[in-house]
């Protein structure tokens, strides 16, 4: 069966649908975003102009120019901009990567972090970073941005580059985002305008330079677009999700659903694998359009997670839900103008005074008005007059008319306004490089860093977007750098070295068998803000010599390392030859010890091969010696058996011997006890004394209970049986018993006593 046609005209109609609803929600967005700016971009726009040195009000500018009075400008703003931004270029954020679950490798962080030192040197992103930084010290927002190009014109790898945006009113971002670095941004556009020629000669394939009436349809759809013969270009980014389902396998590898029937269709074969758990879920994706108002230019997907556009923000605020941006100069610009004022009045003041108006009689100055004139602009030798009026009355020569200008009050004004502005940026003189009050070291760097204090919320507002710049380069590297390639990488001191991404290499220094997969692993990202490795290297060796001059024998133990943290040529060469003065234990070596010579190389290697046969030869020994000693115990387990089996033989027959002597001591021991009861019992039989025998005795005491009865005389007192001391053997009575014995007494009995 024929599968059905395809209408492709139906198909482009649909696209054009698609595309038409595309362009008319990014048209709806932009201005969206004017709107929610217009308030920032206008006093953005008013500080920028200050910061330029546009400070007066037109209206004003005009009359005093008009009038030819000094229209001074005394621009301070400046240097109170550059002071915080030159602190900050002192202390440059830096990024750190590091490992944060159980796949991450600590030497794959290093690697990643190195391609990025890498990509901001390649970038020249200290201009991004500076350009955002002043856009937001000027006017409280500044950007710069992240773009992917080709390595080189005939090659397929991308690099990643870190871009400055110098104007930063060409940017409109989601007015919604609410995160200090605007991480959270749903779209954002960079427009540029262009005019039509040079519209035209960048875009030639466009629809809308197809013929004039293209352009005229164009201009009725966006007309905020396309205004007079300029033409609005944007670059167009937005999010988009696209629903799928989550998988967790019995392994516990977590993929999406549809990448499992793609694994399986492509195999076939293999046994589907246990789920675990499933969920829905929403892949986030970046879509890159360039766009004017009616037409697509340029469509593709953005590679990360994440717009690549990097506000830094001002001092921000929020006011009836209306946000605010505030630079350092925002609230001294007032201070500004009444200095250009004050400085314009003063010298007006100081240069009219020798210019006073001369006073003089009518009549005096008759044909030599223009003379006169001339007296306050030329330097003239002498002035005539005449000497009397039209009356003919004599009157004095001309005299001007001297008033003193009261300088000494503006003067003063002037140097309150300058004292303003400081206490409003937050910037003093010592941090100005002028002389104040302290006389201390400490009290001055205390007034310094009270001034860095009052603005290092900009440099922490930068520190934050570099942290978000970093997430986006952690996230962007494996999905550009996603095939096997060879990349340099930049250590913190500026070593540089290259490495194999995503195959195993061997390290041409340990000859360690190495593999960078960037793919795997989940890394974090911090930033640190300080000074430069070289502003550290100097201070290190400032340190070093304060503590050589505190302990000289520092300079025979470590003078290597002193000089070595140097920044001068030759340091490294002398630090080299100090190292070899230094005694044998202090020198640390290099791991591998430097090129070793042929003949002590061929001695190493015959070295190594008699020890290859000595261990081969102790190897045999060793396993011969394990076989006879396997041999020596099992011998020795079977003799040992047999005796253990001849001993128990023996004990198992004592046993039996001591049974039957036990049996034949115990008939014996129970025959004597019944004796003793039986002769117990015929002593009580007997009858009982004559007093008259018993008059020379003590009567005898009761005998103790034995078993709740007394007990007969004659017995063990202590045992309850036996016989007591001098009783009469057993078998014999005392006097003629034997009559009185019962019959169980009698010889013969199985009682009989023998």
């Amino acid at each position: 069966m024929k599968p059905p046609a395809v209408d492709e005209k139906d198909d482009a109609q649909a696209k054009a649908a698609r595309d038409a609803e595309f362009l008319e929600e990014a048209r709806e967005r932009f201005e969206l975003a004017e709107k929610a700016e217009s308030l920032i971009r206008e006093r953005g726009l008013d500080d920028l102009k200050m910061r330029a040195g546009d400070q007066w009000d037109p209206d004003m500018k005009a009359k005093r120019l008009k009038q030819k009075r000094p229209c001074l400008t005394v621009n301070r703003l400046p240097q109170f901009v550059r002071q915080v931004s030159n602190d900050q270029r002192q202390n440059r954020p830096a990024i750190q990567v590091s490992p944060v679950d159980d796949q991450g490798d600590p030497k794959t962080a290093e690697v990643l972090q190195g391609l990025i030192r890498h990509i901001e040197y390649d970038s020249g992103a200290d201009a991004a970073y500076d350009t955002a930084f002043n856009g937001a010290a000027n006017t409280g927002l500044g950007y710069f941005r992240v773009i992917t190009e080709y390595a080189d014109p005939m090659s397929f790898d991308l690099d990643i580059k870190i871009k400055r945006i110098r104007n930063q009113f060409s940017v409109y971002i989601d007015p919604d985002a609410k995160e200090a670095d605007r991480s959270d941004m749903r779209w954002a556009f960079i427009v540029d305008d262009f005019s039509e020629e040079e519209f035209e000669a960048r875009h030639p394939d466009a629809e809308v330079c197809k013929d004039k009436s293209t352009w005229e349809t164009a201009r009725q759809v966006a007309p905020s677009w396309m205004e007079g013969k300029q033409v609005r270009v944007a670059e167009y980014f937005c999010m988009t999700t696209t629903k799928a389902t989550l998988l967790m396998l019995a392994d516990g590898t977590v993929l999406l659903e549809d990448q499992l029937k793609r694994a399986l269709e492509i195999n076939p074969e293999a046994v589907p694998p246990v789920v675990l758990k499933q969920r829905d879920t929403e892949i986030p994706a970046v879509r890159w359009c360039k766009i004017i108002g009616t037409e697509i230019l340029e469509d593709t997907l953005w590679p990360g997670r994440w717009i690549p556009i990097f506000p830094v923000l001002g001092d921000e605020l929020e006011v009836d839900g209306q946000v605010i941006l505030e630079g350092v100069i925002r609230h001294a610009k007032d201070q500004q103008r009444m200095l250009n004022v004050f400085v314009s009045t003063e010298t007006e003041a100081i240069g009219l005074t020798p210019k006073a108006p001369w006073i003089v009689a009518e009549g005096q100055l008759e044909g030599r008005e223009k003379e006169w004139k001339a007296s306050n602009s030329e330097t003239q030798a002498f002035l005539t007059y005449k000497p009397t009026s039209l009356n003919g009355q004599p009157v004095p020569p001309p005299q001007r008319n001297f008033a003193e200008a009261n300088t000494q009050a503006i003067t003063n004004a002037r140097l309150l306004v300058q004292d303003d502005m400081k206490a409003l940026v937050g910037i003093f003189d010592s941090a100005l490089g002028q002389h104040s009050n302290e006389t201390s070291g400490i009290a001055i760097r205390a007034r310094q860093n009270q001034s860095g204090t009052a603005n290092y919320h900009l440099v922490d507002n930068l520190t934050r977007t570099i942290r978000h710049l970093g997430r986006v380069l952690v996230d962007l590297i494996p999905k550009v750098y996603d095939a096997p390639r060879v990349a340099r990488i930049i250590g913190e001191d500026g070593t540089e070295k290259t490495v194999w991404l995503n195959q195993k290499f061997k390290d041409p220094n340990t000859g360690e068998e190495l593999l960078y997969d960037l793919s795997i692993g989940k890394y974090d990202v911090r930033v640190t803000a300080g000074p430069s490795y070289a502003t550290k290297r100097q201070e290190a060796a400032a340190s070093m010599m304060q503590l050589a001059q505190a302990d000289p024998s520092l300079s025979q133990k470590a003078g290597d390392l002193i000089v070595k943290n140097m920044d001068w040529p030759g340091a490294q060469e002398i630090a080299d030859r100090l190292k070899k003065f230094l005694p044998p234990q202090a020198q640390d070596e290099d791991k591998g010890g430097g090129q070793i010579p042929p003949q002590v190389q061929a001695q190493m290697q015959q070295l190594k091969g008699a020890m290859d046969q000595q261990s081969q030869l102790i190897d045999q020994l060793t396993k011969a010696l394990e076989d006879a000693q396997e041999k020596l115990d099992s011998k020795a387990l079977e003799i040992a058996s047999k005796e253990r089996i001849a001993a128990m033989q023996t004990q198992a027959d004592l046993l039996k011997t001591w049974a039957t002597l036990d049996q034949k001591d115990s008939a014996l021991a129970m025959q004597a006890e019944l004796e003793q009861i039986q002769q117990a019992l015929a002593r009580l039989a007997q009858p009982a004394l004559q007093p008259s025998a018993l008059d020379d005795q003590d009567t005898p005491a009761e005998p103790p209970m034995a078993g709740g009865m007394p007990m007969a005389q004659g017995m063990d007192t202590a045992t309850g049986g036996g016989i007591a001391p001098g009783t009469p053997e057993p078998g014999r009575m005392p006097g003629d018993m034997s009559q009185g014995l019962p019959a169980a007494s009698a010889p013969g009995s199985p009682m009989e006593t023998p």
